[in-house]
Formats: structure tokens, sequence, C-alpha cells
């Protein structure tokens, strides 16, 4: 008979026993992914920050003059800057909403370098006013394809009265961010701008963007630029893209300690609930591993027992749920991917997963293994 047919002999001995066992592992593993995939959320929304870029915004309500991307631009540490106006509207049908950025192309690219163009889709960009691109994830969706003329409907009134714009897609820009930051179709500013009917809303940009010379430089440029509109109608903020997505991260509290301690907790009951079965397994069976020493069974083979049984509780455990946090991390992602576009499950919190996995099954085995060794084999054959 071989190991594993021993330990899946005991198995069967206690099957409600196992089955409870691996269900509160695979409770614990669940629970860990799911918050793994949380934590990588937050994480990359910080992240997704860059160190060299600030944002400027109306210190109160309104649009921002686009006149303040030049005064900005020539502020000492101000490498590039760019501006955004939006058009919402939607393609052929209400529930298909389009969100549209009108910018200036090339400095936004400079701005923005996380997005990627080609040489084709560049040039076709500069060559035509009423062209746009598209992110991939939002042309995958309506179905666009480079060539096709786009109607947006729903906008602002243009000078001719219609509030349908069309642009002509050029090209379908890529990134390594999430899906859900390329929903965006981006267009000139100025096609939007001196198309639209009201005259108050033509020059003004909903937000100002730039990138500094060096990291470093971040706070003294966003003190700059406070400081050059502090007196100006409207006045201006700026602040640090970093900041400001680690300021949504704070609004939910010390994610990393709040994380850290469900999953301690969780894990803890975890380790307790399957120490105890396998304490309760091995004492129940002191009198057979008593036979198998007495048979020739030393006293490595007989804790590799031990740790082959435990092995497979947890590792199975363990498998079903990963499997299982998965799953609901796949159900969860649609309704959470809005505020963290980065919520994914990643392999690297799966090899985390599979690590713990080996590591409980080490300490919920090392009680049980201690007392197989210290086993007094002619005192315990006595009592048989």
């Amino acid at each position: 008979m071989t190991d594993n047919s021993l330990t899946f002999t005991v198995f069967r001995r206690h099957k409600m026993r196992t089955l409870f066992t691996v269900l509160s592992v695979a409770v614990a593993f669940a629970i860990f992914l799911v918050l793994a995939t949380l934590y990588n959320g937050f994480a990359g929304l910080v992240n997704y920050g860059r160190a060299q870029r600030l944002d400027v915004w109306i210190d109160g309500f309104g649009n921002l003059p686009v006149s303040y991307a030049a005064k900005i631009a020539s502020l000492h540490g101000v490498k590039a800057v760019a501006y955004q106006t939006s058009l919402f509207g939607y393609f052929r049908d209400p529930k298909n909403s389009v969100a549209v950025a009108g910018v200036p192309f090339e400095q936004y690219l400079t701005v923005f370098p996380e997005l990627s163009v080609t040489g084709a889709e560049r040039q076709a960009m500069l060559r035509d006013r009423q062209c746009a691109i598209a992110g991939a994830p939002l042309a995958d969706k309506m179905g666009w394809k480079t060539g096709d003329t786009i109607p947006v409907s729903g906008g602002p009134a243009q000078k001719n009265g219609s509030t349908t714009w069309y642009f002509h897609l050029c090209g379908i820009f890529k990134s390594t961010l999430p899906d859900t930051l390329m929903q965006t179709l981006v267009a000139h500013y100025a096609y939007l701008n001196e198309g639209n009917a009201d005259a108050s809303a033509r020059d003004h940009a909903d937000q100002i963007f730039l990138t500094t010379e060096d990291a470093r430089d971040v706070p003294v440029v966003a003190r700059r630029i406070e400081s050059t509109f502090a007196n100006a109608q409207p006045a201006a903020i700026a602040l640090p893209d970093a900041l400001l997505y680690l300021s949504v991260v704070k609004s939910f509290g010390d994610v990393g300690l709040i994380i850290t301690a469900i999953g301690a907790a969780v894990f803890l009951s975890m380790l307790l609930v399957t120490g105890n079965a396998m304490s309760n397994s091995v004492r129940e069976r002191l009198n057979e591993f008593a036979v198998m020493r007495a048979l020739g069974f030393g006293r490595r083979r007989v804790v590799r027992l031990v740790l082959r049984e435990s092995g497979w509780i947890v590792g199975v455990g363990a498998a079903l749920g990963l499997l299982l946090g998965w799953r609901l991390c796949l159900m969860m992602a649609p309704v959470v991917s809005d505020t963290l576009p980065y919520f994914a499950v990643t392999w690297q919190a799966v090899a985390a997963g599979v690590l713990l996995a080996a590591l409980f099954s080490i300490l919920t085995s090392i009680l049980p293994a201690r007392r197989v060794t210290a086993l007094e084999v002619a005192d315990t054959l006595r009592r048989i």
C-alpha cells in the first residue's frame, strides 16, 4: 500500500470532518484572493498617477480659459502642457454612451506617454481636424474600425444647430492601462471648440494637464501655478496626479492595514480549524502509528505521512479557494471597475496563495508530527 493510499484511507474514515476542514481552508483562500485583488486595485490607482504629472483645475465651478495653458508652459520646471474639453453623447442608441475628449493632440500624447499610436495614425490625426482615435476596448465594444465615420449624438449644439458631431476614426490607440481607462474617443480640441454654438464655452477647457522636468519639481511647480493665478478670475489650483489618486484611496481609510488585519484574522481561524482537525486525526490513530513503527516504518516516513495528509487537505482547499476567489473577482469586476480600474486577479496574488498554502500545510502538521516522532512504541502497543 502506498503512502497516498494510506492518506486517502484516513480521509474516507472521517468524510465529514475532512469535507468541512477542506471547505474552511477554501473559504480562507477565497477571501485572501479577493482581498489581494482589492489591494491591487487600490495600489494600481495610486501608481496610475505619474510622479511628474500635475492636474490644474478651477478653484470652484466652471472651466479654465485655454490661455492659462500658455502661461503655465512658460513657468520654470514645466516640460509639457495639454488641456481637455469634454463632450458626452451616444453612438446610435442612448444606451451606447460615448465620452469624447477634445485635446491638442501632439501635446496630449507627450503628457500621457502611456497612450500608444502608430506613426500613420499620428499623421492622420494631424491632417484631418475631424479625426479621432479610440481606445481599443471602446472600439471593440462599439464595433468601430479605422476609417469609419462615427456620429456622436446628444452633445452640445453646433453653430449649424445640430447636436450630432461626426468624427473620422483615424486610429485605435493601445495602452498598458486597464480597459476601463481606455473608454474615451480622443478628438481635436479645435474641432469641438470652433463648432460649439455657445460662445461662452469656447476657448475654455475642463482641465489642464502638465508634466514637470523632474518629479522633485512637482511641489514647487504646483506652488508657482497657484501663485500665478491666485488673483486671476477664475483662480486655479494644481494637484499632483499621485496625490489626487492617493486622496481617493485614503478616503477609504488605511486600506493596507484593513486588508492585512482581515487577512490575518481569516488565516488565523483557518490555522486553528485545520490544526485542530490534524491533531485529532493523529491522536485517534496513535495505535496505528505504533503498529507502523513496529512493522518497520521509520520516523521520517511516519512524519511524511502526516505532512502528506496536511498537504492534501490544505492543497485541495487552497486550490478550490483560489478558484472560487477568482470567480468572485470576475463577478465583482463590473461593479467596482469604475472606481478601481486596476481590480483584476494577478498571477502574483495566485503565486502568493500557493506559497501560503505550502507554508500553512507545514505549520498545521508540526505539532502532530512531533507527537508521532515522540511516540513510545512499546507503551502504546501494550495499551491496545
